[in-house]
């Protein structure tokens, strides 16, 4: 789908290819989404340029995403799309800069594009160059990012509370399991489901702020590009005093977002020491329970072989002796224990 913006004028989308390039001299806007095939020969025509497929707007290298043709310029950068969903992905979006038209390609609709869309339809008058819808673009993105790292900060202060909220957190998940037999048990259980949801979170989390961060990387490497090949061009002038102010805006994003990346690290190491500190208990259950029973087990063993010449064996109270030096051996390391805070 291809829609035109010109200045002053309701947008319009493409419905006859053949009224492409009667659309493209007014235009100072062109949106490509999506296009067929058709459409990229139809647009191609009109503005006689070459438009670069998906392949070449994923090329990882700097000099197939940045270049300059006989004056026209291809800047491709990475914008987060569906961020607000559970599977967020970045998708390469590029800008072409033929004269005094702004092209954008891309096969993604970010949230930044919708929302730039109602903004120009508020006010058609506002943009009149394709400087100027590309500075608004570029404007709308930030802001988007910026939201995104807003809220990617606050879910993190909200896990950094469950982490280290955990005796009322579990005894309030415990509550609400029927099936452990006592209070420490359903909070005990309650800690492990939560934290593996956790955990779950942090990674959601992880991966969306280093998606934020590659995009502002490659916003940065654009308005770079875009500001050393138009330094000399008169028409892009008030485009380069805005420019430094997009710069400084993700420079100050990029510096939030690495932030937020040392938190993501923080609190999976935190999540992951309270997981084996939860799992040192359950061994120290164990290894307390089974110093407690060894002791009676000396007992019954010594108790338990077959020698002619025994006292306690022809004793009458020899039977009720051994039980009870069998307990006696079982409680007082217990309380030792419990003596020591051991328990």
């Amino acid at each position: 789908m291809i829609t035109f913006y010109t200045a002053g004028a309701p947008s319009v989308a493409l419905s006859d290819n053949a009224l492409c390039s009667e659309l493209t001299r007014t235009a100072g806007w062109i949106d490509v989404f999506e296009p067929t095939r058709e459409e990229e020969e139809a647009l191609e025509l009109a503005l006689g340029i070459n438009v670069p497929t998906r392949q070449e707007m994923q090329a990882i290298e700097l000099s197939s995403r940045l270049y300059q043709e006989d004056g026209i310029l291809f800047l491709t950068a990475t914008v987060l799309t569906g961020a607000t969903t559970s599977n967020p992905e970045s998708s390469a979006i590029t800008f072409i800069l033929a004269g005094e038209k702004l092209v954008t390609l891309r096969y993604a609709d970010p949230a930044a594009f919708a929302a730039f869309r109602a903004r120009r339809e508020a006010n058609p008058n506002r943009y009149q160059t394709s400087y100027q819808f590309l500075a608004g673009l570029i404007d709308a993105i930030i802001e988007r990012v910026a939201d995104i790292l807003e809220g990617a900060g606050a879910d993190l202060d909200q896990i950094s509370l469950r982490v280290f909220d955990r005796p009322v957190s579990g005894l309030e998940h415990a509550s609400r399991n029927p099936l452990s037999r006592t209070p420490r048990g359903k909070a005990r259980k309650a800690r492990q489901r939560d934290f593996v949801a956790i955990l779950t979170h942090i990674g959601a989390a992880s991966d969306l702020v280093s998606r934020a961060r590659e995009s502002l990387v490659s916003f940065v490497r654009l308005m770079t590009f875009f500001r050393e090949v138009r330094k000399e061009e008169v028409a892009a002038r008030d485009a380069l005093v805005h420019s430094k102010t997009v710069v400084a805006d993700l420079g100050s994003l990029s510096d939030h977002a690495g932030f937020l990346a040392s938190k993501v690290g923080f609190l999976l190491d935190a999540t992951l020491g309270m997981i084996n500190n939860e799992q040192n208990a359950i061994i120290k259950i164990l290894s307390v329970g089974a110093l407690v029973f060894l002791p009676p087990t000396l007992v019954a063993g010594i108790y338990g072989m077959n020698f002619e010449v025994m006292p306690e064996l022809r004793w009458i109270y020899g039977y009720p002796f051994a039980l009870s030096l069998m307990v006696l051996a079982a409680v007082l390391p217990y309380l030792f224990f419990r003596r020591k805070g051991w328990l």
